[in-house]
């Protein structure tokens, strides 16, 4: 039933034609339409029949599906009210799982960011992870959490007018504070990519406050003092992100581009922490593979394939 409404959404269906179609009384009709009032669909009843008003914000698959506006991601979409990480899970399934399927949980008990740092994961969140199955070696790999970034970069631009930054390798910043952070994972056999999982978190309708990276992280409500609709912010990421896919195996300077446009970390002094040590330098470039190229203060350029970065202070 719920099903028709979605589909008739802002017009009258008769409680008769109802009845008819899942073949249960009008009584029946009357009851499934409470449950459904319950769960927090706005439904109307007049001598029409009964009306959806609004699709919820709700994290459910068939919400998230009838607000999409893709042909790809978001095909199959799986919700968990709690899962220990949708990572996790996305690579669980991700080897039968389609191109594009999404996996959603409205909490996480033991989200992960890089380098397995924990990922507070409280209700108000989007947490989510998106398998993607492009046609590219593994070697090329990291285009696809560069694209991810882009993409949720413009989401947060085009729904909040935020101002919206990248810090390498996969943090997003609003005035200077972490407001999302991307976890990509892969699943390759030599040279062939069989699957990556894009794990997006974004501290949306949270307190600030209450993050363990207090005074270093944010978030959208508040930032803007309001809260938002989590199903509108969850469904343009993937709207975005199935715009810069095809990117990921063709034009993709255009996205390394606008990601060196959008980044917080080229021309800042940064601290570089790899398995081989520490250094200091000025973040000079994102090379061809993804790698930060950073100027030690001794002058030795650098490739930083993959650590921790830390923005230091801006000199007076």
């Amino acid at each position: 039933m719920k099903r028709v409404l979605m589909e008739r959404l802002g017009s009258w269906t008769s409680g008769e034609e109802l009845a008819a179609s899942y073949g249960i009384s009008r009584a029946a009709v009357w009851k499934a339409v409470g449950s459904l009032r319950a769960e927090g669909y706005d439904i109307e009843a007049s001598r029409k029949g009964y009306r959806l008003s609004s699709i919820p914000d709700l994290l459910r698959e068939d919400i998230i599906k009838a607000s999409l506006g893709t042909e790809l991601l978001g095909r199959a979409v799986i919700v968990h009210p709690t899962l220990p990480s949708t990572n996790a899970e996305a690579k669980r399934i991700a080897p039968s799982a389609g191109d594009g399927t999404v996996v959603v949980a409205e909490v996480q008990t033991a989200g992960r960011g890089r380098m397995e740092r924990s990922w507070s994961s409280p209700p108000g969140g989007v947490w989510m992870s998106i398998i993607v199955k492009p046609k590219i070696p593994p070697s090329l790999a990291f285009r696809v959490n560069i694209a991810a970034s882009v993409a949720v970069a413009r989401a947060l631009e085009t729904l909040y007018s935020l101002d919206v930054k990248i810090k390498w390798p996969n943090d997003l910043l609003v005035g200077g504070k972490k407001v999302s952070g991307i976890l990509t994972e892969i699943g390759a056999e030599m040279d062939c990519l069989e699957y990556a999982v894009v794990g997006i978190g974004i501290n949306a309708n949270i307190d600030p406050g209450s993050l363990p990276e207090e005074g270093r992280a944010t978030s959208i409500s508040g930032e803007l003092g309001r809260e938002v609709l989590l199903v509108e912010l969850v469904t343009r990421v993937l709207e975005e992100m199935e715009g810069v896919y095809g990117d990921i195996a063709d034009s993709f300077d255009r996205i390394h581009e606008e990601w060196s446009q959008r980044s917080a970390t080229l021309g800042r002094r940064v601290r570089i922490t790899t398995r081989s040590g520490e250094f200091e330098g000025r973040a000079m470039d994102l090379d061809a593979d993804g790698a930060l190229l950073v100027e030690r203060d001794g002058g030795q350029l650098e490739r930083v394939v993959a650590g921790d970065c830390v923005h230091l202070r801006r000199p007076k």
